[in-house]
Formats: C-alpha cells, structure tokens, sequence
C-alpha cells in the first residue's frame, strides 16, 4: 500500500507569513518572556490578563530604576539588540518566547560608516558592511543574529536581508555567522560537505572553525555524528537502525554516508 505525505494544509498567504514573522519578532520582547515564564514556568494561574497586567507594572519599575545616566554604559550610535546565544539550539515545537535569548551591544552607525559617507557606495554595499559588522559582534559576545534579526536591523524583508547574506558569500567566499549559517536551520548537506571534508583531510577543529567561520561546539558536533554513523553503518544494513540509535532522520544519516570514503 502506497504511503502519501500528510497535505500542507497550512495557510501560506503574503499576510499569514508576515503575521508569522510579526510573531516571531514580538516574541523576543521582554514583556512576552516573562509572560511564558508566568504562565508555564511559575506556576501562575490567575490568567493571561492579569498575568500581563503585573508584568507591566514590573517593567515600568524597571525602567524607572534603570534609566541610564552614565553615557559610557552605550556609545553614540550603538543599541542593544537581543540575539539567540551560539548554544540555543532550535527545538521542533520551540517558540521564541521560549528560547534563551541574550543581549549584545551593535554599532549602528560605527566611525567607518562616517567616513564611508566620503564616497558614493551602492547602498547594497553599505548594507552588506553593516551584516558583516552586526553578524560578527553578535557572533563575538555569544549569540547570532537571524536573518529575520537583520531584515529589522536594516528595515527591510526578511527575504532581502537572505539575499545580503548570499551575496556576501557569493562575493568574498566566506559565510556569515548567522543562526542560520551556524546552526544550520536549514539542514543542507553543503555545510556538513565542507567540514567533514576538512576533518578527513587531516585539519584540526580550530583550523576548519577559521576554514568554515563555524563555531567550535557546530564543528565538533558534525564530526561526532559522522564518526557515529561512520562506526554504525558497518554494524547495520539498514538505515532505520541507525537513525534510531543516533536520533538523527534519515535523510541526514544518508547525508553523512554519502561522506564516508569509498576505502571504508
């Protein structure tokens, strides 16, 4: 009997998919983080309204008593923006307001941006030196940046912001430290290609880290994957075996056995 995947039935209208983006956005604030921990972490059960009622009152303390009135805390021309830590990994089922998130300090409008503005540039230049400078301070204080993350920061779609970072790549051969670079939502076969070629190359970690512009934790995982299903698929003819012990789906164990050597 022939098996039939479940019909996507979901609503994939232009206003249902920026509804979706809108969520995801409105899910990193403050107010939404601490209505889920209200709700489903301290065991409040008095309701969404008055839950949101108190957490409005906190954040107004809050903001009172923080009010910044040392000028060092931020320098002119940076912002605070709240990015997903390098080692939050993406959960089927895990929404935003349910991920750790982190904040880190991005320079807006830096010094070379000033003097940039001495020369005409295309403005898809200046957008990608500004990706390039937010992905990688995010990237230096622990966390990524989404490209629903630059698509805001920059003021544009989401898929414009993807564009940007392709063509950075398309241009200078280096892949941006991005959620999506680093933990591979997209689940390609491109990224774990480029590593597990390194390491059966003979290169250590820290070289295919700088190789690939990885993080060490993405870098160290693919191998320790490959090396599993490498020892498994001489033990196992059978594919669903090894996606069971290894948790892994299918389609990315036979990812990682297309890798294997020929000589094994």
């Amino acid at each position: 009997m022939l098996k039939f995947l479940n019909r996507d039935m979901r609503d994939h209208s232009k206003e249902t998919i920026a509804m979706r983006r809108h969520m995801r956005i409105k899910g990193k604030s403050l107010k939404n983080i601490l209505l889920e921990r209200f709700l489903n972490n301290y065991g409040y059960d008095k309701g969404i309204v008055t839950a949101g009622a108190i957490v409005d009152d906190l954040l107004s303390i809050i903001e009172n008593y923080y009010r910044y009135s040392d000028n060092s805390f931020i320098k002119n021309g940076q912002m605070v923006w709240h990015a997903v830590p390098i080692d939050e990994y993406p959960k089927k089922g895990k929404s935003i307001a349910q991920t750790k998130l982190k904040p880190v300090v991005l320079d807006m409008i830096s010094d070379q941006d000033i003097e940039d503005m001495k020369i005409p540039l295309h403005h898809r230049e200046i957008r990608m030196k500004k990706i390039e400078r937010w992905t990688h301070q995010a990237y230096d204080q622990g966390a990524l940046l989404s490209q629903l993350d630059l698509a805001m920061l920059l003021g544009v779609n989401e898929y414009t912001a993807g564009q940007y970072v392709r063509e950075y790549y398309s241009l200078y051969g280096k892949k941006l430290p991005t959620r999506g670079n680093i933990q591979f939502l997209g689940g390609g076969q491109t990224h774990k290609k480029e590593i597990i070629t390194l390491y059966l190359n003979g290169y250590l970690v820290p070289t295919i880290c700088q190789r690939t512009n990885h993080s060490k934790e993405a870098v160290e995982r693919y191998i320790r994957d490959f090396e599993a299903i490498r020892m498994l698929d001489t033990k196992f003819d059978d594919m669903n075996s090894i996606s069971l012990i290894t948790r892994l789906s299918k389609r990315v164990v036979q990812q990682y056995i297309e890798l294997i050597p020929m000589e094994n």
